[in-house]
């Protein structure tokens, strides 16, 4: 490894992004076929608008690395491939300006915005698969929460609904409609 990768890395970890980008090209144009370089390239970019998704990115792809995973930068393309995608696909269900009025600075929709997506894509499941890696559902209102939790073990999302349920039942340990929800994944 180079040292404008390494510089890279430890410019990336402190969140410093332009550097890090910065690092990550210099070492492209010593070597324009390192995939390790154009990973954090790409992800310093992406850190620009979603810096938790490119920080979570970054660690998963440096873990899978020191772990010896031989096609890592080739999953990691992938999964910011389909990230791209599926806010696309998400631009194009709604008008650009409708789109961008509707997802905020967290990237979030909120759970009513959510509900007329699984309208107009005609299920939960593919509405969901189409936001589940960049965006966030933004949920108010208890009853929504339940509901959401809900379609989620309905539509086979039943670890995902699991880590909800586990810091909500810490919240809400007495809570019916919650106990009712975990004895339902354990079915």
């Amino acid at each position: 490894m180079n040292n404008y990768i390494k510089k890279g890395i430890d410019k990336f970890y402190a969140k410093n992004f332009t550097e890090a980008m910065l690092n990550f090209s210099l070492a492209l144009s010593l070597d324009p076929s390192s995939k390790q370089s154009r990973i954090g390239a790409i992800l310093c970019d992406m850190a620009v608008e979603n810096e938790e998704q490119a920080m979570a990115l970054f660690e998963y792809y440096l873990l899978t690395k020191a772990n010896g995973a031989e096609d890592c930068e080739e999953i990691i393309e992938e999964i910011i491939h389909s990230v791209d995608n599926n806010m696309g696909k998400l631009g194009h269900l709604f008008n650009e300006s409708e789109f961008e009025a509707r997802i905020n600075a967290e990237n979030g929709i909120k759970y009513e915005d959510f509900m007329r997506l699984i309208q107009s894509r005609g299920s939960f499941k593919e509405a969901f698969e189409d936001i589940m890696f960049s965006t966030k559902v933004i949920i108010s209102k208890k009853e929504d929460f339940v509901d959401f939790l809900a379609k989620l073990i309905e539509n086979g999302f039943v670890e995902i609904s699991l880590n909800y349920l586990e810091n909500a039942v810490t919240l809400f340990p007495n809570d019916e409609q919650l106990l009712s929800l975990i004895k339902k994944v354990q079915q």
